[in-house]
C-alpha cells in the first residue's frame, strides 16, 4: 500500500491537505479536491483558553445565569454552516473565517440594534459575547470587511430568505413550538433616506446627476450653463435659504432645468446609460407634462402623481402608500397559547403602494416552507379580507379569519340571505324558501346563474329588495363562490363566538412595536430593495432567536430561584 499526500500546505501553523491510501499496483489518477480545505466548519472542540476558564467560579456561575449561556448552548447549534459552503471556491483561496462566528455576530448585532462598529467592539471586548460565541480572546476578532463580504454573498444568493426560513425551522423544531394557529399583519418601514418635499426631490435628483456628470464626463458637463450648474452644485443663496412662498417659483425653474437636461442628454449613449440620468428621466416622466414645443417657456407639472413614482434619488425602489413613503413588511407569527413563546414564521417586503390583499398567498407559501405545512388558521385584519383570499387559503388547508367590511347596498337583501350548498356553488333556496328551477354557469365559467320561475316570485314580500334581476327566463341571481364566501363571513363576524376568537390577532401589534422599539425596524440603516430585504430578515431572525434564549434563560433562573432576565 502506498500513501499519497495532495496539496499539502501550511495555514496558521497547521498543515492541510488530502491523504490517500492506495493498494499496491493501483494506477488511480483521481484529481485532488480541496472542499474541506477552503471551507471549514467551526471545530466542536473547546479550547482550554475559553472565556469561562479565565473567571473565578462565582463570576462563571453568574455568567451562566445570563443570556450568553443559553445562546451558546441552544442558539449556536441552530446555525447550519454547510449551507454556506457554496460561497467558497473549492480549489482557490484560503480557509474561511468561522461562519458560526460571523453569522452569530450579525444576529447579535440586530438583537441590540447595533452598528457594525458597535458590534465589532462588543466582539472584541465583551466577555459575555466571547462566552456566548464560544471563542477565545484571540479568536474574538474580525473586521468590517468580513461582515460586508458575507452580507454581499447573501445579497447575491437570495437576500437572506433561505437563511431566515431554515434557521427559524430549526428553532421551531428545537423549541417544540406548535404552528397550527398564526396571525398576519403588515407594518410600515423607511430606508435610510431623507423625506423630501416636491422641490427637494427635483433639486436632489438633478444635483445627483450633475455631480456624476462632472466626475465621469467633464467635457459634456462643460456644455451645461454656469447658471444651471450654480443652482445645483453651488446652491448658496438659491435653494439653501428658499422661503416657503418662493418654493412654487423655484419648482417651476427646476422643472425647466429638468426638461433641458432630458432634451440635451437623452440621445447621448453614454450619459443615458448612467443611473443618475435615468432617475432624471424617470422624474421628468412622473412629474412633468411633456411640452408641445421643443423650447417651452414654462413646464406644466402633473396634478396627480402615481404612488409608484420616484420618491427619493437615494432609494429609487421606494414607493408611496397611505402610510407614507417607504416599504411595507408582511409578517406572520405563531399564536398558539400553549407555546412558551411565539416566533415569526414568514417575512416579506413589498411596495408601500400595494394592497395587503396581494400578500396572503405568498405568506402562506412561506409559512409552508418554514413550518413544513401551512397553518390551520390564519388571523388577519380587514386589509387582507376578500372572498378570493378566503378561497385561496382553503387550498392550503387554512381558514383565513379576517373581518370584511359591512358596506352593502341597503336597497337589496344581502346575498347571505340565500341558502347555499357547502361549496358555495349552488343556491338551495331563496329567503322565501323557493328552490331555483335550474342553475347554470356563465359563458366564462366564472359565475353561476340561479334561475327562478316567474310564478315562484309572484307575490313575494321581498320582491322590492330582492337582488335577483328580471330576465326573459325569469328572475336570475348571478353569484360566484367568492360572493358566497364574503356573504358567509359577514354573517359569521357578527357573532359573539367570532369576536371572542378574533381577539388573539391583536397580539401581532406588540410584535410590530417590539421590532420598531428594540430592533431598528422603524428606520433602517440601509437603502435599496435588496439590502432592505436582507436587513429586515436578519432583524426578524434576531427577534426569534432573542425570544428563544430569553425563554430559556427565564426557565433556568426560575429553577435556580433567581430574578428573571432583563436582556
Amino acid at each position: 500500500m502506498s500513501i499519497k499526500i495532495h496539496g499539502l500546505f501550511s495555514v496558521g501553523g497547521g498543515f492541510y491537505g488530502r491523504v490517500e491510501f492506495e493498494p499496491a499496483g493501483s494506477t488511480s489518477t483521481t484529481s485532488p479536491r480541496y472542499d474541506e480545505v477552503m471551507f471549514r466548519r467551526t471545530s466542536s472542540q473547546r479550547s482550554f483558553f475559553g472565556a469561562e476558564f479565565s473567571l473565578d467560579p462565582a463570576k462563571r456561575a453568574r455568567l451562566e445565569r445570563t443570556w450568553a449561556e443559553q445562546f451558546r448552548r441552544h442558539a449556536l447549534p441552530l446555525i447550519n454552516e454547510a449551507r454556506f459552503a457554496k460561497y467558497f471556491d473549492a480549489e482557490n483561496g484560503r480557509p474561511n473565517k468561522s461562519i458560526r462566528l460571523i453569522f452569530s455576530l450579525l444576529v447579535l448585532k440586530e438583537v441590540w440594534d447595533l452598528t457594525d462598529d458597535e458590534a465589532l467592539g462588543q466582539l472584541e471586548w465583551n466577555l459575555a459575547w466571547h462566552y456566548a460565541l464560544d471563542v477565545t480572546t484571540e479568536e474574538a476578532h474580525t473586521c468590517q470587511k468580513t461582515l460586508h463580504n458575507f452580507r454581499a454573498r447573501l445579497l447575491e444568493d437570495d437576500q437572506g430568505a433561505g437563511l431566515f426560513e431554515s434557521t427559524t425551522a430549526s428553532l421551531i423544531k428545537a423549541a417544540g413550538l406548535r404552528t397550527e394557529r398564526q396571525r398576519q399583519d403588515s407594518t410600515h418601514i423607511v430606508s435610510n433616506i431623507r423625506l423630501l418635499t416636491r422641490l427637494g426631490l427635483f433639486v436632489q435628483t438633478i444635483t445627483k446627476f450633475l455631480t456624476t456628470l462632472r466626475q465621469e464626463h467633464p467635457r459634456l458637463c462643460a456644455q451645461v450653463t454656469d447658471e444651471l450648474l450654480g443652482r445645483y452644485l453651488d446652491r448658496e443663496g438659491y435653494f439653501a435659504d428658499a422661503k416657503s412662498s418662493e418654493a412654487p417659483r423655484r419648482l417651476e425653474q427646476s422643472a425647466m432645468d429638468l426638461c433641458w437636461l432630458v432634451t440635451r442628454f437623452g440621445e447621448h449613449k453614454q450619459v443615458s446609460a448612467m443611473e443618475s440620468y435615468q432617475l432624471v428621466e424617470r422624474l421628468y416622466a412622473d412629474q412633468c407634462v411633456p411640452p408641445p414645443t421643443a423650447t417651452p417657456e414654462k413646464i406644466e407639472l402633473q396634478k396627480e402623481v402615481s404612488s409608484g413614482s420616484l420618491q427619493s434619488p437615494s432609494d429609487p425602489d421606494l414607493t408611496y402608500g397611505h402610510k407614507g413613503k417607504g416599504y411595507e413588511v408582511q409578517l406572520a407569527e405563531t399564536c398558539v397559547p400553549e407555546n412558551p413563546f411565539q416566533v415569526v414564521t414568514a417575512v416579506e417586503v413589498n411596495n408601500a403602494n400595494e394592497s395587503d390583499q396581494q400578500h396572503v398567498e405568498p405568506v402562506l407559501q412561506q409559512t409552508e416552507r418554514t413550518c413544513e405545512q401551512a397553518p390551520e388558521v390564519m388571523f388577519g385584519d380587514s386589509g387582507f379580507a376578500s372572498g378570493d383570499n378566503i378561497l385561496k387559503a382553503q387550498e392550503y388547508g387554512t381558514e383565513l379569519v379576517t373581518p370584511i367590511g359591512t358596506k352593502e347596498s341597503t336597497k337589496h337583501l344581502p346575498v347571505g340571505a340565500f341558502e347555499f350548498d357547502e361549496q358555495g356553488e349552488r343556491v338551495l333556496k331563496c329567503p322565501r324558501g323557493e328552490v331555483p328551477e335550474r342553475q347554470e354557469a356563465t359563458r366564462t365559467g366564472k359565475a353561476v346563474l340561479a334561475i327562478f320561475g316567474a310564478s315562484q316570485c309572484g307575490g313575494c314580500p321581498h320582491r322590492e329588495q330582492c337582488p335577483t334581476e328580471e330576465r326573459k327566463a325569469g328572475r336570475v341571481l348571478k353569484f360566484t363562490r367568492s360572493d358566497v364566501a364574503v356573504a358567509r363571513r359577514r354573517v359569521e363576524q357578527e357573532t359573539a363566538a367570532f369576536k371572542e376568537r378574533y381577539k388573539i390577532r391583536s397580539g401581532m401589534e406588540a410584535t410590530n412595536s417590539e421590532l420598531k422599539r428594540c430592533h431598528g425596524f422603524r428606520k433602517l440603516r440601509v437603502r435599496r430593495r435588496p439590502r432592505v430585504n436582507l436587513a429586515v430578515r436578519l432583524k426578524v431572525l434576531a427577534l426569534n432567536i432573542k425570544r428563544y434564549f430569553k425563554h430559556l434563560t427565564a426557565v433556568f433562573r426560575a429553577h435556580a430561584g433567581a430574578a428573571p432576565c432583563a436582556c
